[in-house]
């Protein structure tokens, strides 16, 4: 087979051009792009896993110093992005703590990443002479995957990032004229996560199928690393963060399983040393470290020789690649229950380019996906109430439609699919929401947060005495549920979130003179009925009468002589639901 090796500027010019211009064309993908737009930024309302976002607030934080000092054992694609997030947080003086903003703004490539995701599946089967319903399952595969929602924005993870540059890697290497451009990819996955050296054994294969062109792969695979590496080269960091990322990551979790579904799970356990043997009477070299090890390579060598000696057209190429991705989660030692989700993209990318559509193994490894992340997380949180209920409105009257007027449904939902936008749309408009939503929580934290004067504390940073509440803790700048602070739609940085019935009693300094704050019951659960009290050495000197959700009351007491202050809440019979913020409560000092 005569391969193709010229690479010219007059040749690619032309090419770049003719995708771009393609890109404008008028086209129905822009409405499945939006669609993934606004099912990611629902879920975002998600609560997210806690210690993880508390890495991200650390590196975040630690890297708007710059890459220099870097601490973290992150591949460097995705820490420049965290150097962009801490930038922004920089520039705005927005609030690290509120979990929704954090993850829209830690997110936004693994966003991006999964409306290109989308993109690659229609453009592989909207020519396809599959019927519209097949067309339409698949889609929804990539669309609205929950194993997709669950890691990514309500768990706050990015692992469809990296994947999914193997994906477009995967069909750009599977041809010689664009095989250069596919190992390129190729390299920005292994830069985003090193655990994407689960595909080597097919992009090696594919790498001595075109032998001839092999040099192009080396030397944009060098070129991707030397640019992403550039910043911490000049920062003096690099032996460093490479070694953190990609070093010291290998035996950091010496487990059998690390809460994955596989298959030490069933014979050691969770938890468990990969250096134990595997049954009481085997051998010391019969435990899954070694084992494990044994059997990937055994599995691997197969999938790159049938990769390369069986010269496989891109959809079988895919498949191969979906295959020892799952065996890399199933079989290896130390694996994580999120690592099996690279395994069920590539296997729908695969379904993707198939001739006859099989959806089945790409169902069932999204099924594995989904039942292992949510052994960990689940879709929770109060925020996305609203959201469920829209969703079932829009169901019920879209089910009424069909059962009444199933013709008139049918007109228009042909009308919808009538609706051509350019395939640009989806990035252009989250580029765009992104830009108003920032400038959106920097006007509003602009507009709640209580910057103290001199003479003024906030009364939670003085001396407590006594603190007791109806159920769960009491969080400062956060609710009882840890959620950020709202009260009739409003966003507050600097509160106490507490559940009625409550008592919190604080030290008053000398001098104290006054006491001003604003209280109600949080929006997280507004049908809560409470009042407040506030006592200055045990005398009532401000009651706000009975109080429900989407109701707010206003403080200016005098509190002079006081020795301490007791801010305290009655449930009013049922103390269900009761959770109460006191926001901006500050005492002023004469």
């Amino acid at each position: 087979m005569r391969l193709p090796i010229k690479f010219t500027l007059k040749n690619l010019v032309p090419a770049i051009l003719e995708k771009v211009k393609g890109c404008f064309k008028q086209d129905s993908f822009a409405l499945w792009g939006l669609l993934v737009i606004l099912l990611n930024f629902v879920m975002l309302h998600g609560i997210g896993f806690a210690s993880d976002l508390t890495f991200w607030r650390h590196w975040v934080t630690d890297l708007q110093q710059g890459v220099g000092n870097f601490t973290g054992n992150y591949p460097p694609l995705y820490v420049l992005w965290l150097r962009v997030v801490g930038w922004i947080y920089q520039v705005t003086g927005l609030n690290m703590d509120l979990e929704y903003e954090l993850k829209q703004f830690c997110l936004f490539p693994v966003i991006l990443a999964h409306i290109s995701l989308a993109h690659f599946v229609w453009l592989r089967i909207h020519k396809k002479s599959w019927l519209p319903e097949v067309k339409t399952i698949v889609m929804l595969l990539v669309v609205a995957n929950p194993a997709f929602y669950l890691d990514g924005p309500i768990w706050g993870q990015v692992d469809v990032l990296p994947v999914t540059f193997c994906v477009w890697g995967l069909w750009y290497a599977s041809k010689p004229k664009t095989y250069g451009l596919g190992m390129a990819l190729f390299m920005l996955g292994l830069l985003t996560k090193f655990q994407m050296i689960m595909f080597l054994p097919v992009f090696g294969a594919l790498s001595l199928r075109y032998r001839k062109v092999m040099w192009q792969g080396l030397l944009s695979m060098a070129g991707v690393f030397l640019l992403v590496f550039l910043p911490f080269i000049i920062a003096g960091n690099f032996s460093k963060e490479f070694a953190q990322a990609y070093l010291s990551t290998i035996d950091e979790y010496p487990y059998a399983s690390m809460n994955a579904g596989n298959l030490w799970m069933v014979f050691s356990g969770n938890m468990t040393p990969q250096s134990r043997p595997i049954f009481e009477w085997a051998p010391s070299f019969m435990n899954p470290g070694l084992l494990g090890k044994i059997f990937f390579v055994v599995i691997s060598v197969a999938v790159m020789a049938f990769t390369f000696f069986k010269r496989l057209p891109v959809s079988r190429i895919m498949t191969m690649a979906a295959l020892n991705a799952f065996a890399f989660f199933m079989i290896l030692p130390c694996m994580h229950e999120r690592y099996v989700l690279a395994a069920a993209v590539v296997a729908i990318a695969g379904v993707a380019c198939k001739n006859r559509p099989v959806v089945i193994w790409a169902v069932l490894l999204s099924m594995v996906a989904f039942l292992n992340i949510s052994m960990m997380t689940s879709i929770r949180g109060s925020a996305l109430w609203f959201w469920i209920a829209m969703a079932g409105i829009v169901v019920m009257f879209t089910y009424m439609a069909h059962s009444f007027a199933p013709a008139a449904l049918d007109k228009a939902l042909r009308v919808c699919g009538k609706v051509k936008l350019p395939a640009l749309v989806p990035y252009a408009l989250l580029v765009l929401i992104y830009t108003v939503d920032v400038g959106g929580s920097y006007l509003q934290q602009a507009k709640t947060a209580y910057h103290l004067k001199k003479g003024e504390n906030f009364v939670y940073d003085l001396k407590m005495l006594h603190q007791s509440q109806g159920y769960g803790n009491t969080n400062i700048g956060k609710t009882v549920d840890n959620n950020p602070l709202h009260l009739n739609g409003t966003l507050y940085l600097n509160g106490i979130g507490s559940h009625a019935p409550s008592k919190h009693v604080y030290a008053l300094p000398e001098n104290a003179s006054r006491f001003t704050v604003t209280c109600g019951v949080d929006d997280e659960s507004g049908n809560g009925v409470v009042e407040f009290i506030v006592r200055v050495d045990d005398k009532e000197i401000w009651r706000s009468g009975r109080m429900e959700g989407r109701q707010t009351a206003t403080a200016d007491l005098d509190i002079r002589g006081g020795k301490k202050i007791s801010l305290e809440t009655d449930e009013l019979g049922s103390k269900n639901f009761d959770h109460i913020d006191w926001v901006n409560p500050v005492v002023h000092v004469d």
